[in-house]
C-alpha cells in the first residue's frame, strides 16, 4: 500500500505485513492482514462484511503520548491498535476455536508472539514494540473481534 512515508503510516503498514506473514502450523492465519480502511465499518454493512474479511487483522494508529526528558528531549510514545476478528459457524468458535478452525484466543496468542519487543528492523527510527492490553470490541455467537493495543516509543534529540 503507499502511504506519505511518515511513522506512523510506515509502521502501521509493517504490522499489517507482519501480520499477514504469520501462520500456524504453516497455513496463514489471517485471510486479511490490512491497514485500517474503515473495512467492516457502519457504510460496509457493518458485521455483515465479517465473512468477506476474516479471520482479519486491521492495523491503525491510535495515538500518540508525548513527553520532555533531560535537555529537553521530546519522548513520542505511539500507540497502534491491532483489531483482530473471527466468524464461526457454530455458537462459541470465533472466540475459543475447536480442532479445525483458530478462534481470537489463539489469534491473540499468536500476536502477541509476532509482535510483543520486536523491533520493525530497516530504518525505523523506534524502540521495539509492547503489547498493552486489549478490549473486547464484539462478543456474538458466531462473530468475535478484540482491539488489541501495541505501542513503541521514539526519542528526537535536540
Amino acid at each position: 500500500m503507499a502511504n506519505d512515508g511518515g511513522l506512523m503510516a510506515a509502521l502501521e503498514q509493517w504490522l499489517a505485513d507482519t501480520l499477514a506473514a504469520l501462520k500456524c502450523e504453516g497455513n496463514p492465519v489471517f485471510k486479511t492482514a490490512e491497514v485500517w480502511k474503515h473495512q467492516i465499518g457502519p457504510s460496509k454493512a457493518g458485521l455483515e462484511a465479517f465473512s468477506r474479511y476474516e479471520p482479519f487483522a486491521f492495523v491503525s494508529y491510535n495515538a500518540t503520548d508525548a513527553a520532555r526528558e533531560g535537555g529537553y528531549d521530546l519522548r513520542q510514545v505511539l500507540e497502534f491498535a491491532v483489531l483482530i476478528g473471527v466468524e464461526s459457524r457454530e455458537d462459541g468458535v470465533a472466540r475459543f476455536g475447536d480442532a479445525g478452525h483458530l478462534g481470537t484466543s489463539k489469534i491473540r496468542d499468536l500476536v502477541i508472539a509476532a509482535l510483543d519487543r520486536v523491533h520493525p528492523g530497516g530504518d525505523f527510527n523506534c524502540d521495539d514494540f509492547y503489547y498493552t492490553g486489549d478490549i473486547e470490541v464484539v462478543d456474538a455467537p458466531k462473530k468475535h473481534a478484540i482491539q488489541m493495543n501495541f505501542e513503541t516509543s521514539q526519542m528526537t534529540t535536540s
